[in-house]
């Protein structure tokens, strides 16, 4: 079979093992990572254990946290990277909350099915979201990517050059924010997908993301 034509089928598969997640009350969102602590009375993260391996063969590639999304330094890493880049715009250091780093792995874990770039249903925090090809993205890597869209930001406007994106710099440097938390996930399409999630919330239209 195609690679091309086994992925719809992959996709089945998950949405065929949500549903039976459903029917037995186990949440989806700790099937689809936010819940790591496996069990016995939890057959079914070895299942999912078992179709990464078959979704990872079946695209050629591999993945350095063995299909967790998670890594031992993450936290550390998206923080530094963090606090990097609002030094260097003069703004306070952020504190890492884990309270926001459960709901940004959340929503990271619930778009693992597609990896299609999107914010959760009205987030109760900042949020920041960003989509890699391939499964060797870090937690560096989306922080530079947001941080690169300074170049987009009008300061004298307070608004971003006309068609294009430059939301995600502005949160990153939000003055007031004050933690951060933040979230990876390796989709069942070859993608990784990231979630960082801001207390208090920033990139608020029309305001100076310093003052």
């Amino acid at each position: 079979m195609e690679r091309g034509a086994m992925l719809p089928l992959l996709l089945v598969v998950v949405l065929v093992q949500v549903e039976a997640l459903a029917a037995v009350g186990t949440s989806s969102l700790d099937y689809l990572g936010g819940n790591t602590k496996a069990n016995s009375k939890q057959p079914f993260l070895k299942r999912e254990d078992e179709f990464f391996a078959t979704v990872a063969k079946k695209l050629g590639l591999r993945s350095f946290t063995g299909g967790r999304g998670t890594y031992k330094s993450m936290a550390k890493e998206f923080l530094d990277a963090h606090n990097r880049v609002r030094a260097k715009y003069g703004v306070p250091p952020l504190r890492w909350s884990n309270k926001l780093a459960r709901y940004a792995r959340r929503w990271s874990a619930a778009r693992r099915y597609d990896c299609v770039m999107m914010h959760s249903p009205a987030p109760p925090y900042g949020e920041n979201v960003y989509e890699g090809s391939g499964w060797d993205w870090h937690a560096v890597d989306a922080v530079s990517d947001w941080a690169s869209e300074a170049s987009f930001y009008d300061w004298r406007a307070q608004a971003c050059h006309p068609g294009q994106e430059c939301g995600h710099f502005k949160q990153l440097v939000w003055r007031t924010t004050k933690y951060v938390g933040c979230g990876r996930a390796e989709c069942y399409n070859g993608h990784s997908f990231f979630t960082c999630s801001y207390d208090p919330a920033g990139n608020y239209k029309g305001e100076e993301p310093l003052t």
